[in-house]
């Protein structure tokens, strides 16, 4: 089966307007909707502009998302680049702690991944073929030392195709598929040194406990 998220990505805040919100309230009342998202906040350098107006922008959508997630019972899909701190300090003011939370391609540092996991005890953090590049140390360490009960993974296709993947996709050599979340699994097994049955086995109940598929 197919199911699905939707949300407002902080890229495009400045779009948030009554029409916007009333069309996500109407797609995350399906229930084939299993979550809401992806939302947050962004900060990275050379994707968007950052100033104040616009992180303002981005903080309001935000927050109106988290209050419709909460009324329809809906776990979150959270976008937070470098803004993971934000992000985890608007969560921890207006989610309840056992709120189910899949922080969608997580690329911060173990120290902050291991406060939000602490608090938030249905947080689960997705790791995407990022983890195979050679200048991810940082997500090379949330892979080795996250308990598997709370790792999902991901392939944030079409982007970051795995480097371990080689030239499996014939038709476009340089993008990812969903397909090549395999690859992910594998290097997170690597990284572990543990089968890499045991990573998929694991992964696959955290999706049942994330999303009830």
């Amino acid at each position: 089966g197919v199911w699905g998220a939707f949300g407002l990505h902080p890229h495009n805040a400045k779009m948030w307007s009554p029409e916007i919100e009333r069309d996500l309230i109407r797609a995350c009342s399906h229930p084939k909707c299993v979550a809401w998202g992806e939302m947050g906040l962004d900060y990275g350098k050379g994707q968007m502009e950052t100033s104040p107006d616009v992180i303002e922008m981005q903080k309001d959508a935000f927050l109106a998302q988290i209050k419709h997630a909460l009324k329809l019972n809906k776990p979150f899909v959270i976008h937070a680049r470098g803004a993971e701190m934000d992000a985890f300090e608007i969560m921890k003011a207006k989610a309840p702690k056992d709120h189910k939370i899949h922080f969608h391609c997580y690329s911060g540092s173990w120290n902050t991944a291991w406060k939000m996991l602490e608090y938030f005890p249905n947080m689960y953090l997705g790791v995407t073929g990022l983890v195979t590049f050679g200048t991810a140390s940082d997500v090379r360490e949330v892979a080795r030392k996250i308990p598997l009960e709370r790792l999902l993974i991901e392939t944030d296709a079409p982007y970051m195709k795995p480097n371990n993947a080689g030239s499996v996709d014939q038709d476009s050599p340089r993008s990812a598929s969903p397909a090549m979340g395999l690859w992910v699994a594998a290097k997170i097994a690597e990284i572990r040194r543990i089968e890499l049955d045991d990573v998929l086995i694991q992964v696959r109940k955290n999706v049942t406990n994330m999303y009830g598929i």
